[in-house]
């Protein structure tokens, strides 16, 4: 099994070289396509290479004696080898023994710690994709003319602000990827609609704003596409409703009108 992984490290050296040597007479089409072989060619190398060690520092046995015979037997083959096979083997020798030198030098337990690091850190992640979805989550429990149900709605539009601007879906960029990605914090349909219930109070209270208190009208957007000045707008009347010092009035929507005057300054 070993012996299978040096002969494959051999023939990948000879090629890599080959190819090296060929790269100073190509021309530039040439060389692109030359050195796109040899960066495949190196990545295989270290794929083998890694193997290769692995199946070295298996045993206790080979932490202790793998580098001395693996030196010894490239030592070897360079003594006997056609002059033509010295360049792969010196390739091999520079490549392979500083890292199993390196790795012959760790503790078996640190090897295969580092080895399953990768798995753990998928499990971690996997976990805090699905709790972050969890914890995310904004619930609509109250009716709108209530206090508690005025924060639960504004904090659905905080949510769907931040998802649509990480998505940039005002201008319809991102992708599925994206969606992928951030589907932890993508709003639900209950959020979308408590959103846009507040939305509709929020905008209500603003108008109430303009023609009782003599605050500045904001620039509407076009169709169904908000401005940003109505986005901003949500935003700032959003964050004031969820701070810890409102001052609360009956009926609670009147709050919403003080928030408006809050974010108009007037």
């Amino acid at each position: 099994m070993a012996e299978d992984y040096f002969d494959q490290l051999l023939e990948l050296a000879a090629g890599i070289v080959a190819l090296a040597d060929a790269e100073s007479t190509l021309d530039k089409r040439e060389w692109k396509a030359t050195k796109e072989q040899h960066d495949s060619l190196e990545a295989k190398f270290k794929e083998v290479r890694n193997k290769y060690v692995d199946v070295l520092l298996s045993t206790p046995e080979g932490h202790e004696q793998a580098y001395d015979l693996v030196a010894a037997d490239i030592a070897a083959i360079r003594a006997n080898c056609d002059p033509s096979w010295e360049p792969a083997v010196n390739y091999v020798s520079d490549d392979l023994l500083p890292y199993l030198h390196k790795e012959a030098g760790r503790d078996p337990r640190v090897r295969k710690a580092i080895k399953a690091t990768p798995w753990v850190l998928g499990g971690i992640a996997v976990f805090a994709y699905f709790t972050i979805r969890f914890l995310s989550a904004t619930p609509i429990n109250h009716a709108l003319e209530t206090k508690e149900g005025i924060q639960e709605r504004a904090a659905a539009v905080v949510k769907l602000l931040r998802y649509d601007d990480w998505m940039d879906t005002h201008v319809r960029k991102g992708g599925w990827l994206k969606g992928i990605l951030l589907w932890p914090i993508e709003p639900t349909e209950a959020e979308i609609k408590g959103a846009s219930e507040f939305a509709a109070l929020a905008y209500e209270a603003q108008q109430v704003s303009v023609e009782r208190f003599n605050c500045p009208a904001i620039q509407r957007g076009y169709g169904n596409k908000p401005s940003q000045e109505e986005l901003d707008y949500l935003s700032e009347s959003a964050d004031y409703l969820r701070g810890p010092n409102v001052d609360w009035k009956e009926p609670p929507v009147v709050t919403a009108v003080d928030a408006a005057k809050v974010v108009g300054k007037c």
